[in-house]
Order: C-alpha cells, then sequence, then structure tokens
C-alpha cells in the first residue's frame, strides 16, 4: 500500500501532465490523497477477512436482524470523498493509475505535438 506522500505525488503528476497544477491546490492534493488513503485502508481491511456484507445484531427486544456491514459503508463513504475530491482536482481514477509510459499518453502527446508543430516526429 502507498503512503500518503506517494499518494500525492501520483495526484500531482497526474495533475502536472495534464497542465492543471499549481501550487495553490496542494491542500486540495493533500485531502484528496488523504481520503483515498483512507479507501486503501478499508478496502484491505475488508479483503483481508472472509466477511459477510451482514451482521448479525440482537434488537432491545432480544430479537436477531441482519444489517449491513459497517465497513462497507466506511468503504462507499471514502471511495465517494475520493471521487469528488478528484474530480475537483480535474482527475478521474483513471488518469491517477495511468503511468507516464502509458501508450495512449504517448499518442495524445504525439497528436497535440502535431496540432502545435504541424508535425510529427
Amino acid at each position: 500500500m502507498c503512503d500518503l506522500d506517494e499518494i500525492k505525488e501520483k495526484i500531482r503528476a497526474a495533475m502536472e501532465s495534464q497542465g492543471t497544477y499549481t501550487e495553490d491546490l496542494d491542500l486540495c492534493i493533500t485531502l484528496c490523497a488523504g481520503s483515498y488513503m483512507a479507501f486503501q485502508i478499508a478496502l484491505n481491511d475488508i479483503s483481508k477477512k472472509r466477511m459477510k456484507s451482514y451482521v448479525k445484531e440482537v434488537s432491545r427486544e432480544n430479537n436477531d436482524k441482519l444489517t449491513a456491514h459497517p465497513a462497507f459503508k466506511v468503504l462507499f463513504d471514502a471511495l465517494e470523498a475520493t471521487r469528488k475530491q478528484l474530480r475537483e482536482l480535474g482527475l478521474t481514477f483513471q488518469t491517477l493509475s495511468a503511468s507516464d509510459a502509458d501508450e495512449v499518453n504517448d499518442l495524445i502527446n504525439e497528436v497535440n505535438k502535431i496540432d502545435r508543430d504541424g508535425e510529427g516526429e
């Protein structure tokens, strides 16, 4: 699992590759990285255990009742927070996970270079 600084660097690199990074967004990047890390921790917790999607609770009338497992709510809330913060930064999970050596990014950069210079490689 990545640490907070690695996640912040991934977000910063993705924004720099899109040309949208400024130092003014560092606080937003930190908040987004924190949410993403919370999502990873929740996902890791769920995947470690053989858990069910529900838990058994006993009501005050002493009846058994099944309710949704709270770990899934934590996971979903962290996912939603991360998705919203990425959207505010103009990113998606896909752009965050794309590497600099991505063939699609290379193609897009080549097309942009042709548009800008009038010629390719």
